[in-house]
Parts: structure tokens; C-alpha cells; sequence
């Protein structure tokens, strides 16, 4: 069951303490300052991106910040070590963009040009931002950004090679490489979907790629402190195969599998556990389903969700599993969602039409 925006409650408790306590609030006047959520609308094409904006809101819920954001595809948000917020500017059904915009305590202070459509994640890799460019698949590039200077430059390109469309999905650091996943086409069944994965050595060179075959799909990855990266196969559902694949890139091979849900579409970790929302994002297979998979030690397990939420993102605090949910048409349901796992208790905390990406401050 899930409700209508209500105030926080006890569950928020642990939340409360650790922003206050948190070395990367900074000095107690930006404590106050920085809001607890950070929230984007930034996918909604039926509607020609036109609610797009950025807000944050306090630990109850209230908004102290709202900007509108540009009619473009959004679906990327980063925080880095300085507090600094990072949202890749793709694409509408007129143009393309190249750039990132880069807002710092409520101001936008920079735009910086990259790659085209932008909109395939951020990490932090070897001291600099790293962006994933779609280049509107057609290969793909990774940009690095300077820190301190703000300065691009192009550090890798991938060419389709024999595919017609090589389109990057997302991005993911380790202390040594630098992971990109991408979905193709392939041989066979036109409705089969087909997925690669890349790595890249800390001087940008290619270490290897893998071909992961038939029915997969990765649209996230999540890294782990071992230096592994767990691959969620959004395809494993059709052949009812291991969804979730333990990736070693100093090997170089999938060390392990696992049975999650079979269709995992958004992961993150939070104290040694993997949170997984799970839903089919495919434009041939349809399905109402959702639900949350939580993997802890390699044993997974699925939390039901109600069918058709439109969840299109996950944030962990302190157990508590967070969702940014809309649906089609503009009505108050859309916001930002609150799931105990312990009770299986959803509740709508925070309204905020297309909501489409959270990020906790300082997580």
C-alpha cells in the first residue's frame, strides 16, 4: 500500500543524523543550506520535456529550492566531492545537445561541452569526471573533466564497427578501470536485444570487451569495494536466466551469476547490501510487474511493488529505500516514494511532477 505526501516520520531518524553529522556537509551554515533531497523531472517526452526542473527539498519534505532545466532528455544526476551537482543535457525531438550543467548551492556555474547526448551517467575515475555520450548511438565516448579547472577532453571512442547502432547505457568506476556497457543489435531474432561491455585501463586504453550474447540488456552497473562490478541483465527474464552478473575486469570474465528478479533495470549499494528496482524497460516486452531486490551476500531477496509505478530511480539511506516515480499526465502522485523493507510500508513523501531522478546529499 502506498500513500498520499506526508510529513517524515521515525523512519527518517537515521537520515536526519547523518546529513547533520556528515564531513561532507562542510561548516554548519552549508549544512543548512544544501537541501536533503535533490530531485530532477527530466524524461517525460510526451509531454516535450516541458515540466523539466530541479528541486531540493528539506528533511521534511519541503521544497527550499526549485529551477527549471531545459526541454531535453535528462536522466543523469552526480554529486561530487564538492558538493557540486552534475546533469547530462541529451536531446529532444528537435536537436541534440553536447554539454554538461554543473549547479553548485542552487546556481547553474558552468556548462561544459562534450560529446553528443550526454546522458549515460558520471563517475569519478583517476581525479576527474568522467561522462558517457550516447553520440545518438553511433559508438560511443567517454569525456573527462577536470575537477578544479572544469576543462573536456575526449579520452575514449568507440565506433559501431559491424553493428548498425552501438548505444551506451551507462558507466561505472573501479579503482583501476573504467566500465561502459552498451546495448546493439545482433544475429537472429530481431526481438532478442544484444549487449557488450567495455573496460579502460587508468591511461584511457581499451583492456578487453565482451560480448554478454542474446536477451541482455545492461542498463546499470553497480561497482563493488572488491573491485568487481555487478552487471543487472534487464533481458534475463525471457530465457529465465542469472540476471545479475558478477563482472572481474582484472580477469576479464564473469566470475559468478546470480537469480534476481530477472528483469533488474536500476541498482546501488548502501553498507554492504545491492538495492535493485526492477522493472522490464524494453519496447518489446511489455509488463505491469515491479518490485525491489535486495542482495545481500549473494542471496537475494524480491520485494513486491504495485503493479505499473512508474519508478524510474533508487537512492539507499540508512535502510531506507527511496523511489522517484511518475506516471503519465501531470497529477500529484508523481514525487519521490519512501519504502521500509523491513514492514514492506510505501509512502509518497515528497510531490514533484515527472520525477525522474534522486540524489541524497552527500550519499
Amino acid at each position: 500500500m502506498y500513500g498520499k505526501p506526508q510529513k517524515f516520520k521515525l523512519i527518517l531518524f537515521p537520515l536526519v543524523l547523518s546529513i547533520l553529522l556528515s564531513p561532507l556537509a562542510g561548516c554548519k551554515n552549508e549544512k543548512r543550506e544544501l537541501p536533503a533531497f535533490w530531485v530532477v523531472a527530466g524524461t517525460n517526452r510526451g509531454e516535450s520535456f516541458s515540466r523539466n526542473s530541479l528541486g531540493g527539498y528539506d528533511l521534511q519534505g519541503e521544497q527550499v529550492f526549485r529551477e527549471k532545466l531545459p526541454p531535453f532528455h535528462i536522466s543523469s544526476m552526480f554529486q561530487d566531492s564538492q558538493d557540486r551537482l552534475w546533469l547530462g543535457k541529451g536531446w529532444n525531438d528537435a536537436e541534440s545537445s553536447n554539454f554538461l550543467l554543473v549547479w553548485e548551492k542552487g546556481q547553474l556555474i558552468k556548462e561544459i561541452p562534450v560529446g553528443k547526448q550526454p546522458e549515460a551517467g558520471f563517475v569519478e575515475f583517476c581525479g576527474s569526471i568522467i561522462a558517457g555520450c550516447t553520440e545518438a548511438g553511433m559508438g560511443f565516448s567517454l569525456w573527462k573533466v577536470d575537477i578544479t579547472s572544469m576543462e573536456s577532453q575526449e579520452v575514449v571512442q568507440v565506433d559501431p564497427q559491424q553493428q548498425s547502432f552501438l548505444f551506451l547505457t551507462t558507466i561505472a568506476s573501479t579503482p583501476d578501470f573504467l566500465v561502459a556497457a552498451a546495448i546493439h543489435d545482433g544475429p537472429g531474432d530481431t526481438d532478442s536485444s544484444h549487449a557488450s561491455i567495455y573496460w579502460f585501463s587508468k591511461d584511457f586504453t581499451l583492456a578487453g570487451s565482451m560480448y554478454l550474447g542474446p536477451d541482455t540488456a545492461v542498463w546499470s552497473m553497480v561497482p563493488r569495494e572488491d573491485g568487481t562490478v555487478l552487471l543487472l541483465n534487464n533481458s534475463g527474464f525471457t530465457q529465465g536466466q542469472p540476471d545479475i552478473l558478477v563482472f572481474d575486469p582484472h580477469q576479464g570474465k564473469i566470475t559468478e551469476k546470480i537469480q534476481g528478479s530477472g528483469y533488474p533495470f536500476r541498482g546501488v549499494s548502501h553498507k554492504d547490501k545491492v538495492y535493485i528496482l526492477d522493472r522490464i524497460w524494453s519496447s518489446t516486452h511489455i509488463n505491469a510487474k515491479r518490485s525491489i531486490t535486495i542482495l545481500d551476500n549473494g542471496i537475494a531477496t524480491t520485494l513486491s511493488l504495485p503493479d505499473g509505478l512508474g519508478a524510474e530511480d533508487i537512492a539507499v539511506a540508512d535502510g531506507i529505500i527511496y523511489l522517484a516515480v511518475w506516471q503519465r499526465g501531470a497529477n500529484s502522485g508523481d514525487g519521490i516514494y519512501a519504502l521500509d523493507p523491513e514492514t514492506n510500508e510505501l509512502n509518497q513523501i515528497i510531490e514533484h511532477q515527472d520525477a525522474s531522478a534522486i540524489l541524497i546529499q552527500g550519499r
